[in-house]
């Protein structure tokens, strides 16, 4: 073998692995996948459960309200000079005083004129002081257990506010998905349109040389190739930005991705996904949300009304002192009565302005329950007319096939002209292209109508695309 047949052969297989790698890395993504990767990947996902994290974090600081308060401190000090310091002296009565007090010891009243009959009285120029006490509540005016609460209650809306995004998320995630497997479905029908030119062509090049027909036949034809062309064209970038978006916000930006991209038939009567409105209702996170709106407000106001109450506790503490080289300990025991009598003239105030607030949280819930409902209800009416305009479609199809077979006939046997053919093929084309769009309209209102009223799990079969 020579070296450029063997160099050849090495290229052959280096190309072959080349390929065979490739076609194997090359993943096709499913609907339920994009939607996994986008909760997955997504940043208001993250966000969210950061600021769940922090809630909780919430919680457990309102948790340690019940607890004791424990404090201590110590102090040593000393001073330039002492802090007593007195000088003290004796009257002659005094002195008289002394002396009958040692005679009646049995002592020598001598002995008193060796004592100093005036001193200096000199203490403390340093010491030591500790202090600990510790605290417990008793009755705080519902203030400790109404604020745990209210921390639990954050935590709940936290997480209904990423039930929110998860919904977001989904909705936008598929509404990509759909329009990627819009524009392949397109480029299938653009296909489809060009083999059908192609043909028409080649039976207007044969009926100009037969002499049956003239050149502008032929010239209309190829004009409509390139309208097509350029369509085509229009499409490929479409699908280029298209997957750039869906790559971008399911995590794998830059990557080519490849989907599923076969348009799913015989999709369901809406009737298969009715369900009773009303009952819905308590599943919509934003219902959810409505109430728990409600029932803060509810516990603010009880705050509110508790720091107006009296609070109590008990204790006790334990005191450390040595202030004359001597350290003493001594343990007293503490209960506390406080009465904010001040703020009673500003608190009612402040009660009623927070009364005020849960009443309008109740009327904008009732509001906002009626206007979900509503929701609910156009959700299911764009359905089921996304679901009319394929029926609709579907005998658009049928229609327009046949007139482009009629005119075929037709011009083949000289009695229509190639206007009218390439007319007739134009409105198939517009056919399957309504088609198309009906469908992905309609896989778009059932996620919708899903979301609308509550089950948004993407494992659900029901979603998903069959």
């Amino acid at each position: 073998m020579t070296i450029m047949k063997k160099l050849r052969l090495y290229i052959l297989i280096f190309v072959f692995c080349l390929t065979g790698n490739f076609s194997k890395a090359q993943k096709v993504y499913t609907l339920n996948e994009c939607k996994q990767m986008a909760i997955s990947n997504n940043v208001k996902i993250k966000n969210a459960k950061l600021t769940i994290e922090q809630a909780r974090e919430q919680e457990k600081e309102a948790f340690t309200k019940y607890f004791p308060t424990v404090s201590t401190t110590g102090n040593y000090f000393r001073s330039n000079d002492y802090l007593i310091k007195e000088k003290i002296s004796m009257g002659a009565d005094e002195q008289q005083q002394i002396a009958g007090l040692i005679t009646q010891l049995g002592l020598n009243p001598s002995a008193l004129s060796s004592l100093p009959t005036s001193y200096t009285l000199k203490a403390i120029n340093h010491g030591t002081m500790v202090n600990l006490m510790a605290m417990q509540p008793i009755y705080a005016g519902g203030q400790i257990t109404n604020g745990n609460k209210l921390a639990k209650l954050q935590t709940q809306i936290r997480t209904l506010q990423m039930q929110q995004s998860y919904d977001d998320i989904i909705n936008t995630t598929e509404v990509y998905y759909n329009q990627l497997i819009t524009l392949y479905e397109k480029m299938h029908t653009l296909d489809a349109v060009d083999k059908q030119l192609n043909q028409i062509h080649q039976d207007a090049e044969n009926a100009f040389k037969s002499g049956l027909s003239n050149k502008n036949d032929v010239l209309t034809v190829e004009l409509k190739q390139n309208e097509i062309a350029a369509n085509r064209l229009k499409l490929e970038n479409g699908i280029k930005l298209s997957k750039m978006v869906l790559a971008q916000y399911i995590g794998i930006s830059g990557e080519d991705i490849t989907i599923d991209a076969s348009l799913p038939d015989n999709l369901p009567n809406p009737a298969t996904y009715f369900t009773d409105h009303t009952s819905a209702l308590n599943n919509r996170v934003e219902a959810k949300l409505l109430d728990k709106n409600v029932e803060a407000n509810e516990l603010q106001t009880k705050l509110k009304r508790g720091a107006l109450l009296p609070t109590v506790a008990i204790g006790a503490a334990g005191i450390y002192q040595d202030l004359s080289n001597t350290g003493h300990v001594k343990a007293i025991g503490l209960a506390t009565v406080s009465v904010p009598i001040s703020e009673w003239w500003s608190g009612k105030h402040s009660v009623r302005h927070q009364q005020i607030a849960e009443q309008i949280a109740r009327q904008n819930r009732d509001d906002s329950r009626q206007l979900l409902l509503i929701q609910m209800q156009s959700a299911y009416n764009d359905l089921d007319n996304a679901y009319k305009q394929i029926e609709l479609a579907k005998k658009s199809l049928v229609k327009s096939a046949e007139n482009l077979r009629l005119n075929k006939d037709y011009y083949h046997a000289g009695t229509s002209t190639m206007s009218d053919l390439l007319d007739a093929q134009t409105r198939d084309q517009q056919s399957h292209d309504q088609y198309t769009d009906a469908v992905a309209q309609y896989l778009d209102c059932r996620t919708a109508y899903f979301i609308a009223t509550g089950r948004n799990d993407i494992n659900n079969n029901s979603i998903s695309q069959e």
